[in-house]
């Protein structure tokens, strides 16, 4: 969604985001310029604009901004959360856009000509088209594009529609807009499914059910859902086992779109189902489908060489299982990147490439763990022009799930319970699970020393030299050294 934002109101939002969270605290000069990455004096106009922005906002009141010497704070004296100025302020910014309004537009009503989009927009047709030809780049990610005709502005599958439809509702206003709100009450007026949601879900899941069930509820009035045997087989576990699908059951015209609703609900909320749920989900899927078998087979491998010596838990193992599931369910079934659910869609396509690359690159073991499974398993269901997302996806669930690990040699000579301190302190400090402790220094990644004697070093081992361990300042230096090996491991 950032996509429609222009470089300096991103720059405002960062701002405001980093004034706003440090909420009565002022912020210098010198880290907002090198958090921003611009210069002081373009910091001043950013901070001048964005208060003009807030006072162009008659509800937003009781928002004060100071200028300090060195520095900038921001103090909130209104009744609103901090979330909630931040969703507001964006909307802001992205009500600026002219390809946001053109979405915005398109998806509340139809326009058969462009020539009435343009009016309604105060707008050149020669300036619209070329925006939507920019904007219909971005929408070929979802297999989407802009038309006018009779019936849609538009053009795309029904499952591809209904996604976007999701993406850009919840993405833009996060609830500050519901779309047909007062139709959509009516309706869950006479039901006790809302209070049962808010029961069982916080108020951020409640409201993206009530907008996914919105939308399910209004669009299959035009077109159903029509789903492939394999998929239906899939998501009928959902049914059969999860809470949330019971709740909801009543308001769909099919089966067909009960079972896509219960899709998108795992497509846009995260962990909507419990372990326990996720448990009974891994036991439930038929091996039969050629995706499920996929699935297993990758994780099996998977397990071999992330977790040679103990095997992964049971409750590893199924979370795991449960989102690459899914991501070979987007792969096929949406034809999109699963990783697109984890960032922001509608971004510059060739950044978001290099993003996946970079982040790949730190974690090269699971690069070509991947690389040697593709080869090893050519009967492997999922198009090749999907791998950077699939193996995308192996790294963020191993950083999610699998600890790094650091083996630590303390020699502390000085007194004869300083290595006992030292080490004790550490399994205080860091989950005793991410560090072991050897007796040889041979092993050791790090090495927690008070003298400087001459040690035979191992590649890409660690010297931490220890004057006093009662010394503060030493114990935060060392937190800092240990956490960037731990976070540098693979």
């Amino acid at each position: 969604m950032e996509f429609f934002l222009n470089d300096k109101n991103k720059k405002k939002l960062e701002l405001f985001k980093e004034l706003i969270f440090k909420d009565g605290e002022k912020v210098s000069f010198s880290y907002l310029q090198h958090y921003l990455g611009i210069s002081l004096s373009t910091l001043k106009r950013y901070f001048d604009e964005l208060e003009g922005d807030f006072q162009n906002n008659p509800e937003l009141k009781q928002i004060y901004f100071e200028k300090n010497m060195g520095g900038y704070q921001l103090n909130n004296h209104s009744h609103f959360k901090i979330d909630y100025l931040v969703i507001h302020m964006r909307l802001y910014y992205l009500n600026e856009s002219l390809q946001f309004k053109i979405i915005s537009s398109i998806l509340s009503q139809h326009y058969a000509t462009a020539e009435e989009l343009a009016d309604d927009l105060f707008v050149s047709i020669p300036y619209l088209y070329k925006q939507i030809n920019t904007l219909n780049e971005q929408l070929s990610i979802f297999h989407l594009k802009v038309i006018f005709n009779v019936t849609e502005n538009l053009q795309g599958e029904e499952k591809f529609l209904r996604m976007f439809y999701f993406y850009f509702y919840w993405n833009a206003y996060r609830g500050i807009i519901m779309p047909a709100e007062s139709e959509l009450n009516s309706i869950l007026s006479c039901s006790n499914m809302m209070k049962n949601l808010q029961t069982n879900y916080c108020s951020s899941v409640t409201k993206r059910i009530k907008l996914m069930l919105g939308i399910s509820i209004l669009r299959q009035r035009k077109k159903t859902i029509q789903l492939s045997t394999e998929i239906k087989s899939i998501l009928q576990s959902f049914i059969d086992v999860t809470h949330i699908s019971t709740i909801v059951k009543k308001y769909f015209v099919s089966e067909d779109e009960h079972l896509f609703f219960n899709l998108m609900l795992r497509s846009f909320i995260s962990d909507i189902d419990t372990s326990e749920e996720k448990k009974l989900l891994y036991h439930s899927f038929s091996r039969t489908s050629p995706l499920v078998f996929s699935c297993e087979l990758l994780i099996n491998e998977y397990e071999k060489e992330f977790y040679p010596s103990t095997p992964m838990s049971p409750k590893e193992k199924n979370s795991i299982f449960y989102y690459v599931l899914i991501g070979l369910v987007h792969c096929t079934y949406f034809e999109i990147n699963p990783l697109y659910f984890f960032r922001q869609v509608l971004i510059n396509e060739q950044d978001n490439i290099e993003f996946l690359k970079k982040y790949i690159k730190k974690h090269p073991k699971n690069y070509y763990f991947y690389k040697n499974f593709r080869k090893n398993h050519p009967k492997f269901v999922i198009d090749p022009s999907f791998n950077l997302g699939i193996c995308m996806l192996l790294t963020i669930l191993t950083d999610m799930f699998l600890l790094p690990s650091v083996t630590i040699y303390i020699q502390y000579s000085s007194n004869n319970f300083g290595s006992v301190f030292i080490k004790n302190r550490l399994l205080t400090l860091f989950n005793p699970e991410t560090i072991h402790f050897t007796k040889k220094i041979s092993d050791a990644d790090i090495a927690i020393i008070d003298n400087f004697e001459v040690h035979e070093e191992k590649e890409k081992q660690k010297f931490f030299f220890v004057n006093s361990f009662l010394d503060e300042r030493m114990w935060l230096e060392l937190i800092v050294f240990i956490q960037k090996n731990l976070l540098n491991n693979d």
